[in-house]
């Protein structure tokens, strides 16, 4: 009787001790004696959390380099006069906050001279391509270079070909920039425009 007590209590200790193994902690992952049920729980949680992360990452915008097109366009007229540009350009983004751009120029002018009331035409068409940054959002600052062929024709025919590099500022609202530029290289002599300093309106599509 005696042995038989002694075996039974053994055994109780025994089960007692492989079910303290078994015991879950469930508020620690890293517990090394956690059941099957609570591994599933905490590989799904990962998971979960994995997944969310990765959603999150790849939804976040992300700039595309894009091409746009746009331009300028001036109409004016004074007395005895009056002046046709249009300069259509197309525009490649690089990023949010520089860009370039390549477009072509066409320009006429007339007027008339009242010393010996004649009447002069000129006559401009050439290319330009320009360099641009935005350090802020509504701010552009630009760089370009602008070839033209210029024939002057009336009280005397002549035709010049004008190199001209504008520097720039603008502020932008939208999809339209306006502002001035400064030509570097302006010469009178061959410049179809009548001053260094200019006017800018840009559109951006």
């Amino acid at each position: 009787m005696t042995r038989f007590l002694l075996l039974f209590s053994v055994l109780i200790i025994l089960n007692a001790s492989a079910y303290a193994q078994k015991k879950v902690i469930p508020n620690n992952p890293d517990y090394e004696f956690q059941s099957e049920k609570q591994n599933k729980q905490t590989q799904n949680t990962q998971q979960s959390t994995t997944s969310t992360t990765s959603v999150y990452t790849n939804s976040r915008p992300t700039f595309q380099p894009r091409w746009s097109f746009g331009g300028n366009v001036g109409l004016s007229f004074w007395n005895g006069g009056g002046n046709v540009l249009i300069a259509p350009k197309a525009y490649y983004h690089f990023s949010p906050m520089v860009f370039t751009g390549f477009g072509l120029t066409y320009m006429y002018s007339k007027g008339t001279n009242y010393y010996n009331y004649t009447s002069n035409s000129v006559n401009s068409f050439g290319g330009s391509v320009m360099m641009g940054f935005r350090p802020i959002q509504f701010l552009q600052v630009t760089a370009t270079y602008e070839g033209l062929s210029t024939h002057y024709s009336g009280s005397y025919n002549d035709s010049f070909w004008n190199n001209a590099l504008y520097l720039g500022a603008s502020f932008v609202s939208g999809n339209v920039a306006f502002g001035f530029h400064y030509d570097v290289l302006y010469n009178a002599d061959t410049s179809p425009y009548s001053s260094a300093w200019g006017p800018v309106v840009s559109f951006y599509f």
